[in-house]
């Protein structure tokens, strides 16, 4: 439904109020109970497995998947009445884990873009029965086509989903893009009741995934947006909720920019827009199943959050009394709405039947990701990669810098190509012997492609400070504790970027702004500030994912959507051994005392693994030549036992306990 029918809607009701008085088909009723049911960041889980791990998910805190969520929808409504409960989602669905990258971008893309087979999100979402779905940012990941095919496959318009997005502006046409809002009629006790459901999603789409909807769609702001619409739905229906892919972002304000198009807004959206009666979000991973929020005119709206990958079902509860010739929520003592959590693991049984309906494509993930792709030399762990150089980032960074090298060639000129990855698994392990796809996948674990942008020596050092605000400070000369120190301000891991090409030292004695030391050029050279870099990274860091400087303005010199997930799998493929000897280079570290003046220390290449004599630096890679000026491998010897010694090296550290929860976010 676009904005021209809605007006036609509202002019159709105008007519009928004048002509005709409604009146309750059963005036014995005074109250009734509507029942929703949500979820968001399912992520692709349809099953409680990891297909990481290759096993199920067996913590509590972690079982989850769709199949579980199908389990207690069923239950709800043979307990409550299945005219009175109402199924969303708020987005984040068809990107995340093997089974939706297989049909998503992988060996199973072409058939389900040609409809030869169906989304296996979709038929999940129908199977369950939801009634509406948002839209969220991941949803765009692999192109507007593919985000096609997954709505044309739920059939809405034979009673499956609609999926919504009423901020989501066609450029061509200046209207929703998607359909702005579902009215969904129920009788209920023998009443009718009308429930108007408007999608939004962050505005940060438009950064993100800017490659796939620059110059086709626009993203407006949430409150801009439910500020037009709400008072449309209200007028059709007797309960309106929004389904937002967005965070809770700031706390209400009356001086809300609706130009900045905020990434969380929810908040706001409440407390703006009068005439919202219950919100339901996402995005941000957290698990916040009750918010209470007070609008401008003093009026209340429910706000609820599941927990993400379907690890748990919010269980909202809506009141209605009458009024006047409709409904509306009931706010007083004793009958307010409510929200509480069911999570995975309270739920025991699975549905059999959705199971079923999608072992096939399950198993055709799992044959996928078990397929194995080489054997390495060594174990290869990411658990201490946040604070310590390790070989399984500098073989991300590795191939990066090598398929530019061999894509750029003499068109870098004078630049020097260096390359950035971020730790964003604490887990991924390349196991000695066989690695596997999913091994792999562990460690890059998002559909992110391959970009490189050029950047000046001063723009480079502002990025490589942004990304060390990640560790807290300490005191000058302090051990540097790993279970504290990581995650400042509760900044992600995928948040924080590890540069390969040149040598550096991160101060975390000192202040934010003021940690990058000793950074040089792999001969020893300090950087200036007028060098010039050309810098490989993902999609989502160039397009100012993290909100990293300089780079969603630099100039791009590469870009030819290559996943960096593939490049990384088919590097070990066609090698079919993984060796650090052949990419890992120790060139940066963590300090908490400053650098001796005088030459800079060239960090010293690793000794772990299986090293192989060097045979000079290799393209974009640090290396540790004898070059002038430059301080002796001796020298390097001495003050590394120096600062071991006094506690100012990291080395040796254990990992702190846990993962850090992303947003999804998005990197």
């Amino acid at each position: 439904m676009r904005r021209s029918l809605s007006i036609v809607a509202i002019a159709a009701l105008a007519l009928a109020s004048m002509t005709s008085i409604v009146t309750p088909a059963n005036a014995d009723t005074d109250n009734i109970d509507l029942t929703f049911l949500a979820t968001t960041d399912v992520h692709g889980h349809v099953f409680n497995w990891d297909y990481f791990a290759n096993a199920p998910y067996s913590k509590q805190a972690d079982v989850l998947g769709l199949t579980r969520v199908s389990s207690y929808v069923n239950e709800v409504r043979d307990d409550v009445g299945e005219e009175s409960v109402f199924v969303m989602d708020s987005g984040d669905v068809i990107q995340g884990t093997p089974l939706t990258y297989y049909y998503g971008y992988g060996d199973g893309r072409a058939a389900v873009l040609s409809g030869a087979d169906k989304h296996p999100l979709s038929q999940a979402f129908r199977h369950i029965g939801y009634d509406t779905l948002g839209i969220g940012n991941h949803e765009f990941n692999y192109g507007l086509d593919m985000l096609k095919a997954y709505e044309r496959d739920l059939e809405t318009d034979k009673g499956g989903p609609a999926l919504l997005g009423a901020n989501v502006i066609d450029v061509a046409t200046g209207e929703p893009w998607l359909e702005p809002y579902k009215i969904i009629e129920r009788t209920i006790d023998g009443e009718t009741v009308k429930v108007g459901i408007i999608g939004l999603v962050t505005p940060g789409v438009r950064v993100w995934d800017k490659q796939f909807v620059d110059g086709k769609l626009e993203f407006r702001d949430l409150v801009e947006t439910a500020k037009e619409w709400v008072p449309i739905v209200a007028d059709m229906a007797d309960v309106v909720v929004i389904n937002a892919h967005s965070g809770k972002g700031d706390a209400p304000d009356a001086n809300y920019d609706e130009q900045a198009l905020y990434e969380n807004a929810i908040n706001n959206v409440a407390y703006q827009v009068p005439g919202i009666d219950y919100i339901l979000f996402g995005h941000t991973h957290r698990d916040n199943p009750e918010t209470i929020v007070t609008n401008i005119d003093g009026g209340k709206v429910l706000l609820s959050q599941p927990y993400f990958w379907a690890r748990s079902v919010t269980r909202t509860t809506l009141n209605l009394v009458r009024d006047g010739e409709g409904w509306k929520v009931d706010w007083s003592e004793g009958k307010a709405p409510h929200a509480v959590a069911k999570y995975g693991y309270e739920i025991t049984e699975e549905d059999q039947e959705l199971k079923d309906l999608l072992q096939d494509k399950h198993q055709t993930a799992i044959d996928y990701v078990n397929t194995p792709v080489a054997e390495s030399v060594a174990e290869l762990k990411a658990q201490s990669s946040r604070y310590e150089d390790t070989p399984i980032i500098d073989f991300i960074n590795h191939v990066q810098t090598e398929t530019l090298t061999k894509a750029l060639g003499k068109n870098l000129g004078d630049a020097t190509l260096i390359s950035i990855a971020a730790p964003f698994s604490r887990t991924a392990v390349f196991p000695k012997g066989q690695v596997s796809i999913r091994d792999i996948a562990g460690l890059y674990i998002y559909e992110n492609t391959l970009m490189a942008v050029e950047l000046t020596g001063a723009q480079l050092r502002d990025y490589m400070e942004y990304s060390a605000k990640y560790f807290k400070q300490v005191e000058e000369g302090a051990k540097f504790d790993p279970e504290t120190g990581t995650n400042a301000d509760d900044e992600p891991d995928y948040n924080y970027d590890i540069i390969a090409g040149l040598n550096y030292s991160i101060d975390i004695s000192q202040p934010v702004g003021k940690r990058i030391t000793g950074l040089t050029h792999p001969d020893g050279t300090a950087v200036k500030d007028s060098d010039t870099f050309v810098m490989a990274l993902n999609n989502y860091r160039a397009s100012g994912g993290g909100g990293y400087p300089h780079v969603a303005g630099a100039k791009v010199v590469y870009n030819e959507q290559r996943e960096i997930r593939q490049l990384l799998i088919n590097w070990a493929s066609a090698r079919g051994v993984i060796d650090p000897a052949d990419f890992f280079v120790k060139n940066w570290q963590l300090i908490t005392v400053p650098l001796p003046v005088g030459p800079t220390p060239t960090p010293t290449p690793s000794t772990q693994p299986s090293p192989k004599p060097s045979t000079g630096p290799k393209p974009g890679l640090p290396h540790t030549g004898s070059a002038a000026g430059t301080t002796t491998p001796l020298q390097v010897a001495a003050l590394v036992l120096l600062l071991t010694a006094s506690g100012a090296v990291v080395a040796g550290t254990t990992r702190r306990k846990g993962v850090s929860a992303g947003r999804h976010t998005n990197c």
